[in-house]
């Protein structure tokens, strides 16, 4: 009979302390935590046109360049021309264009483009299109990244020019945007 007095108490009490800690905690034993506050400050960072002309350089339409048809020359990131379509003559100097990009050494920065230009000519209707390409962007989505060595990183922009057979005689012409930001 002792034992089971004893065992009761002892079930008694524990129930007792079960019940009373929540009590204790929600009278004034609050949670607390420390933050760490940080900031990198950098030196701005800039862009130079080191070769800032993206040169198609000459096209000439022979006879056999059929009015709706399109026909399409590249210039790589490196400034290599592609083969000159069979119905044109190309010419002239045909280049990338290429930029420095300067800032803190050993940061990395995302370099961003334009997907596309359209270079603008003399008449209300007259443009080509170009689609963009950036010199390290593996997924073709208009950016890379670069880092900094030495403080700064070259890098080069290439295209595809888009050129309807129809289309005027004239120079062509439009700038593109190029942006860099640490990340």
């Amino acid at each position: 009979m002792i034992k089971l007095l004893k065992t009761t108490a002892l079930v008694a009490a524990t129930g007792l302390a079960f019940t009373a800690t929540p009590a204790l905690a929600a009278d004034g034993n609050p949670a607390t935590a420390t933050g760490t506050g940080k900031v990198r400050i950098l030196q701005p960072l800039s862009i130079d046109a080191t070769g800032g002309l993206l040169d198609f350089g000459v096209l000439v339409k022979g006879t056999t360049v059929v009015a709706a048809n399109y026909y399409d020359f590249t210039v790589s990131t490196a400034g290599a021309f592609s083969p000159c379509d069979t119905n044109w003559a190309c010419s002239a100097t045909k280049s990338a264009a290429d930029f420095t990009v300067s800032g803190a050494a050993g940061e990395s920065v995302q370099v961003t483009i334009d997907d596309t230009v359209d270079l603008d000519g003399s008449g209300a209707n007259d443009y080509l299109d170009v689609d963009l390409v950036l010199s390290g962007d593996g997924d073709n989505d208009s950016d890379a990244t670069y880092v900094l060595t030495g403080g700064s990183a070259d890098f080069s922009v290439g295209g595809t020019l888009t050129v309807r057979g129809d289309v005027p005689t004239g120079t062509y012409t439009a700038p593109f945007n190029v942006s860099a930001e640490y990340l």
